[in-house]
Order: C-alpha cells, then sequence, then structure tokens
C-alpha cells in the first residue's frame, strides 16, 4: 500500500524507530538538546509533512482526536490572554507529537515483546549502572540515596516512575507467557531500585497501585491460589522489612516526611484561588511564597494542580475527561498501554509539572501512551470498516 509514493510500511517503520531513537535519547543523551534534536529534526519536521498530506486524516476522525485539539485549544486561550506569545510553540510540538505517534508509527510495534521487555530492561539498567558508576566514583556513598543520574533523565523521580510503568507494560506479557523468572526478577530489581538506589517514594505508591490491580485481578481469577501467594507474600515482606528497619537507608527513605508535598499544594491550590478559578495564574508564573521561609517552590509538584494554577479550572477539566477516555478506550481494547498511563497518572500526582513543554519527561510518561492509545482506537475503527 502507498501513499503519495511512499509505503505505508515504511513510513511507519521509519517513525517507529526515530520515536525509539527519541525514548533512548533520555537514557543516551547528555542533554535536552540532544533529545529535543531528534524530535525536531527526525519526528516533528517529516511528521507534519506529512500529516499535511493528509495522513493524519484517518485519525482526526476520532472523537478522541478532537477532544486532544479542544485541550490545545484551551492553552493557546491562555497563552493569548496573558500575552505569553512564546507558549505557542510547545503548544505546536504537543499537537505535532500526539497526531505523529497517533498517525504514523507502529501500533504493532510499540506493543511487540521486543519493545515491551527492551524498555524495561534498558531503564533497569540504566538506573544500576549509573548507581555503580556513582557509588564507584564516590558522588554518592553506598547505601545513600543516587540523588542524580546521568544522561537526559537526570531526575531520579521521574526515572523511578518511567520504570514501574514500563513493569506495569510489560507484566501482562510475562505472565500470558509464563515468564515467572523474569517476571519474578523485574518485580524484585524494580522494588530494590526505587527503595535503595534511588529511594523514591513517589515509585512506591504507583508499585502500591499497580500491587493492588493485580491482587484484584488474581483474586478474581483464582482466589484460593493468589489468596495462599498473598498471605505468603506478606510474610516475606515483614521479615524483609525486621531485617532492614534499622538501616540508614531504610530510615532515610522515611524520615523526609512528605517533602513538603502538603504545604506545596496548600500553597499552590491558594494562589490559582487567588488569580482566579477559570484562567489560573498564567503559563509564566511563579510563586513568591517560600516553604519554612527560605526554599522556594519551583513547580506545583502535582500534574493536576499544575494544570489549574497555569491554566486553570477548563484545562483541568478537559485533561480529566481526555484521561478518562483514554482509559476506557484502552480497557475496552484490552490495551496495555492503558496501566502504563494509568500508574503514570497516580504517581504525577505527587511530582510533575505543566504538561505542554518543549521534549521532557512528561512526554514518555504521558503523552506517548496516550497518543498511542489514540493510534489503537483508530486502527480498531478502520478494522472494523474494512
Amino acid at each position: 500500500m502507498e501513499f503519495n509514493g511512499v509505503k505505508l510500511g515504511r513510513l511507519s517503520t521509519y517513525f517507529s524507530v526515530m520515536l525509539s531513537l527519541f525514548l533512548l535519547s533520555f537514557v543516551v543523551g547528555w542533554s535536552s538538546k540532544s533529545t529535543n534534536n531528534v524530535f525536531y529534526g527526525l519526528i516533528a519536521l517529516p511528521g507534519l509533512f506529512f500529516l499535511f498530506k493528509g495522513h493524519g486524516n484517518k485519525v482526526l476522525k476520532e472523537p478522541l482526536a478532537w477532544l486532544w485539539l479542544v485541550f490545545m485549544l484551551w492553552f493557546a486561550v491562555s497563552a493569548t490572554v496573558f500575552g505569553a506569545m512564546e507558549f505557542y510553540k510547545p503548544i505546536v510540538y504537543v499537537v505535532s507529537f500526539v497526531l505523529i505517534v497517533a498517525s504514523l508509527v507502529s501500533p504493532d510495534f510499540f506493543r511487540s515483546k521486543e519493545f515491551i521487555r527492551a524498555q524495561f530492561w534498558i531503564l533497569i539498567l540504566y538506573i544500576y549502572l549509573s548507581a555503580i558508576y556513582s557509588w564507584s566514583t564516590g558522588q554518592f556513598p553506598f547505601g545513600s540515596r543516587v540523588a542524580l543520574l546521568p544522561a537526559r533523565l537526570i531526575n531520579v523521580i521521574y526515572a523511578s516512575i518511567w520504570l514501574f510503568c514500563a513493569l506495569a507494560l510489560a507484566l501482562p506479557y510475562w505472565v500470558k507467557a509464563k515468564r515467572w523468572v523474569e517476571a519474578a526478577a523485574a518485580v524484585l530489581l524494580s522494588v530494590v531500585a526505587v527503595t535503595f538506589v534511588l529511594q523514591t517514594r513517589t515509585a512506591l505508591v504507583g508499585a502500591a497501585f499497580l500491587f493492588g490491580i493485580w491482587v484484584l485481578y488474581g483474586l478474581y481469577l483464582r482466589p484460593k491460589v493468589v489468596g495462599s501467594i498473598l498471605l505468603v507474600g506478606a510474610l516475606i515482606l515483614g521479615l524483609v522489612v525486621w531485617g532492614v528497619h534499622n538501616e540508614a537507608w531504610y530510615i532515610s527513605l522515611w524520615s523526609r516526611g512528605d517533602s513538603y508535598r502538603g504545604e506545596i499544594f496548600k500553597v499552590m491550590v491558594g494562589e490559582w484561588r487567588n488569580c482566579g478559578w477559570t484562567l489560573g495564574c498564567g503559563v509564566d508564573f511563579y510563586t513568591e511564597q517560600l516553604l519554612d521561609g527560605f526554599m522556594p517552590i519551583q513547580h506545583p509538584h502535582n500534574i493536576f494542580v499544575a494544570l489549574g494554577v497555569y491554566t486553570g479550572a477548563p484545562a483541568l477539566l478537559l485533561f480529566v475527561v481526555l484521561m478518562l477516555t483514554s482509559l476506557f478506550a484502552a480497557w475496552r481494547l484490552r490495551d496495555a498501554w492503558g496501566m502504563f498511563l494509568a500508574c503514570a497518572l497516580v504517581m504525577l500526582n505527587f511530582d510533575g509539572s505543566i504538561l505542554v513543554h518543549s521534549p521532557d519527561e512528561l512526554w514518555p510518561l504521558v503523552l506517548m501512551p496516550a497518543a498511542l492509545i489514540l493510534g489503537r482506537v483508530s486502527q480498531a475503527r478502520q478494522l472494523q470498516r474494512a
């Protein structure tokens, strides 16, 4: 099959490889510039060419795609009202990324066992090799928190979120294929990575969410077997906690409290109220309030609050509707990317800023899975019509 002289198979292969390279740039690229260059030069420019040629028309027949466009339109309204004309560029970037991923990449490739396994194990290797390097060079003492990672994915919280999202995507495959050893190793390495290496509690929230979903599903299918496994697992977990509860790293993991998350939430919601619930404070807003009288607040640390603070209640409402619609579509199509997205949204309640931006960590955590779900919805409709 050809489109304007270009075979669609080759087109989807190209954009699938480029999207994979974009994701890989987060763990091998040494700056945001390298990641941006991959997106601008290898994805956005050629992608926009084919979109303008009409290759995105099938996706635009989906109500979910129009919901994305309405969501982006509100950001344009906000930018116009507050005179932040430079914000039009990230709006174009995000719209382009979503439509290109939904229209031009291969839906099957990003659901293949090769990609699913590769994504998880590359992230695991990245985290552990980074930790070994940090320990061996003395940057961080062994047992202390590895607070920074090399390459573009420097933020340990986002790295841990991505890791558990990748685990959520891979677990259905491992269970279906009965790869129990690989699944058990993946779970164990992930838990150690976020509790001992990175020491991020945000990922533990995602772990609890993912564990709860799987336990409920297992109890529904095989209540006696899963109940017995759950009992044994709880006993083992209790013994492990008892064995490490006096270790410095374990005490440090819990001694930081909520890292001012509650105070940040109150401050940012208060700023949102003062600015006005409808329009928020504008995309260039920074609060002047300080934590404990001396610590500046960099961002709301909550993706939902960030939408309200910067762009007002309509943006937040549209985003919630958009995500719920995407998750429902993923559930209806039994698409594991829905679990990836759900885990990301749960954890981004405790970290995450404005979604519409130049390429950053929120793109692979929110934009990419949502766009892949949109692509799957469009593909399913085309198959029904065939």
